[in-house]
């Protein structure tokens, strides 16, 4: 029931109520009914005056009432497509925290994911640190050596040059000594001639050896040949000793092994002394 039906119940039980107070005060009086009447009348009149009232009251009160079920209908109308709206973005948010929910906990996967890989990769630059430390050391190692080694291949380049010149200055002495050997007519086989070295020639004993064996500081390129005698002095205080003489058995470019012809011996041959070939008349001065 709304507002106006109460309102109207209210109304009629209030002039049931005059009505039958008026009543009673009619039949409780025994009045002049005619002032009575009259009086009733007035006061009829006054009711049906107040009822008109309140029946305008009532009409505009449900004009009102009309006005503000459409205002409040209006409201409730803008309320409920509020709250579907509401509804609306509230699921939308849910799903959006859905979403954000998932897309953390991807999150956090990738970053545990990246924590691994990290520790993985921490693990293998600490691999990598000690194989370069290693390998610098080898490097340090390898260098040290290069440099070794680039010491002697400098070195026998060294070598390798002076053998080159050495050969060089030997090919033009052979060149010239068979140049020589062909403008006399002679053999360059040295059976063909007697065994004695080249006149003036000079050295030094470098090592005595065991067994009668004696290293001297000549050889091939002075014209020592296997077979060669040579006469051993020692030069003492400007004074020269004849010491004996050694037979060559081996030789080299620079140097030759000879052996001491006991036959010949005069004393012992000591590192140090001369070795030469001395001729019949320097022989016999000694």
């Amino acid at each position: 029931m709304n507002l106006l039906g109460r309102l109207l119940i209210v109304l009629i039980f209030i002039g049931s109520i005059g009505l039958a107070s008026f009543s009673v005060v009619l039949y409780a009086t025994h009045t002049n009914w005619r002032e009575r009447a009259n009086q009733l009348e007035q006061n009829l009149k006054g009711k049906t005056q107040e009822l008109s009232n309140l029946q305008k009251l009532r009409a505009d009160m449900e004009s009102a009432l009309t006005i503000e079920r459409d205002r409040l209908a209006e409201r409730i109308k803008a309320l409920q497509m509020d709250i579907r709206q509401k509804t609306q973005d509230i699921q939308d948010k849910t799903a959006e925290l859905k979403k954000l929910r998932e897309d953390m906990e991807q999150a956090v996967a990738a970053v545990q994911a990246s924590h691994e890989t990290a520790k993985n990769l921490r693990e293998r630059l600490d691999e990598l640190t000690n194989e370069h430390l290693g390998a610098r050391n080898d490097w340090v190692v390898m260098s040290t050596d290069l440099i070794k080694e680039m010491d002697k291949s400098h070195g026998l380049s060294i070598q390798v040059t002076n053998y080159q010149s050495t050969a060089a200055k030997l090919a033009e002495d052979y060149r010239n000594a068979m140049e020589v050997l062909r403008m006399h007519g002679l053999s360059p086989d040295p059976a063909l001639y007697p065994k004695h070295p080249p006149s003036g020639i000079r050295g030094s004993v470098t090592e005595v050896r065991l067994r009668g064996m004696v290293e001297i500081s000549i050889g091939s390129d002075s014209g020592l040949v296997k077979g060669h005698q040579l006469d051993v002095i020692r030069n003492l205080e400007g004074r020269s000793a004849y010491i004996g003489k050694v037979e060559i058995v081996d030789t080299a470019a620079d140097r030759a092994v000879a052996r001491v012809m006991p036959e010949f011996r005069r004393g012992t041959v000591q590192l140090g002394d001369e070795v030469t070939y001395l001729e019949m008349d320097e022989l016999a001065a000694h």
